[in-house]
């Protein structure tokens, strides 16, 4: 589902960004942009589960028949229940958006579940389907439901939407290609256990993706509006530096506490917990990555960002190798992902910074790298303290805020820039 995701090239944002221009609610209703962006999800996501049901009766095997079906229904359910949420936060207010999420969130629950209960994996599948239906249809009043076409306006969109596609798969390659190096050298096991260290880490990026869904309408806007250089000075300020400097201490702070809930919910997996720590921070700095692009998608530099993500896929993979080659383990790999994240994030923080006209972009993108670089090192010296009962974890903890110190003068600094 995520994989085919990506055969949507992006045009979901350059949807949002088009639907904030002063002009995108034209007269000439055939060029609007809502309606051609749902054109185009609607052709690719049918012809993704076209071959998908055809494959269906071909392949041998009863559960990749099902597995097939069920993405052909769930695919163009979710592809355009994802078309919804855009237009949703650009037309709506937050809490329409907040809304229909958690709404449709307890609808997967509940129909993935009960529909499981009646008729197994099948049901599952269905209950995916129909969940994603059910909110497409809750907000369809202020949704435009007829496709459109206009090869101008899908140029366009397309336009923006591609290099964001294109730094999706390298997205997606930096954030699985340490996974792929873990199985090939250590097997399923090493895997498992490097696998459940980045699942625990996941709700770091998930913040990031909050905040940009608050803030992207605000920063293309302002763009639309005026200058792109102040539209991307005013997100820097107002929502990159106070996350960068204010997440990494408060995630490095959670990743010691996993220590004991892992040790004692799933003992099974407690070799995991040193990379799990790092992945953490990771998390972090993809974040930044993720709120970053923002300013570049504002100021119309996309194209470059997925040489970025090419050149930090190259430093994960050649220190993950080099790890391993160390007998450095799992946290040596998840310490190359991390490097990996922040060369990517320094790269396209170096973009929206001289976008900005700051006059001295190398110092600004040290310093607002700085926090999550720190925290990395904090969190790799307080976790080498043996074991992770409650007592070595409060002395993990007190080390940790120790070794932070440094970097509290800037704590106060964004939390009085957050406040107003």
């Amino acid at each position: 589902m995520r994989y085919a995701a990506l055969g949507g090239l992006g045009i979901s944002r350059g949807l949002e960004f088009e639907l904030l221009h002063p002009d995108a609610e034209r007269d000439d209703r055939w060029r609007a942009p809502a309606g051609v962006a749902l054109g185009f999800v609607l052709l690719v996501s049918g012809s993704l589960a076209a071959i998908a049901l055809t494959a269906s009766f071909v392949v041998a095997g009863a559960d990749l028949r099902l597995l097939l079906r069920g993405f052909a229904a769930a695919g163009i359910a979710e592809s355009v229940y994802g078309y919804a949420l855009v237009s949703t936060r650009v037309r709506r207010s937050l809490r329409h958006y907040a809304a229909l999420e958690a709404g449709t969130a307890a609808l997967h629950l509940l129909a993935a579940v009960g529909l499981a209960r009646l008729w197994g994996l099948p049901g599952a599948y269905a209950g995916l389907a129909l969940a994603n239906l059910a909110g497409l249809a809750a907000a369809s009043p202020w949704l435009e439901l007829r496709p459109r076409w206009s090869p101008e306006t899908l140029g366009r969109l397309l336009r923006r939407g591609v290099p964001i596609a294109l730094t999706g798969v390298t997205g997606v390659l930096l954030l699985t290609a340490d996974r792929w190096i873990v199985a090939g050298w250590g097997g399923a096991t090493m895997l498992g256990y490097y696998a459940f260290a980045g699942s625990v880490a996941t709700a770091a990026t998930a913040l990031a993706l909050v905040v940009r869904t608050v803030v992207f309408a605000d920063v293309y806007g302002e763009a639309q509006a005026g200058e792109a250089a102040t539209a991307v000075r005013a997100h820097l300020e107002r929502a990159v530096l106070p996350f960068a400097r204010l997440l990494p201490p408060l995630l490095g702070a959670l990743s010691l506490a996993v220590g004991p809930l892992v040790s004692r919910g799933m003992p099974g997996y407690a070799a995991a917990i040193p990379a799990a720590r790092l992945f953490f921070l990771g998390g972090a700095a993809m974040g930044i990555v993720s709120l970053g692009s923002l300013g570049a998608v504002a100021a119309g530099l996309q194209r470059r960002l997925p040489m970025y993500g090419l050149m930090a896929l190259a430093v994960t993979v050649g220190l993950a190798l080099l790890a391993l080659r160390l007998g450095l383990g799992l946290e040596g790999v998840a310490g190359a992902s991390v490097a990996g994240f922040v060369v990517f994030a320094a790269a396209v923080l170096r973009l929206d910074v001289r976008e900005a006209g700051f006059a001295r972009p190398g110092r600004f993108v040290a310093m607002a790298l700085l926090p999550v670089v720190w925290c990395t090192a904090a969190v790799a010296v307080a976790g080498r303290l043996p074991g992770h009962d409650a007592r070595s974890t409060t002395a993990a903890l007190a080390l940790y805020a120790l070794l932070l110190l440094p970097l509290s003068p800037t704590w106060r600094t964004e939390w009085r820039r957050l406040r107003p």
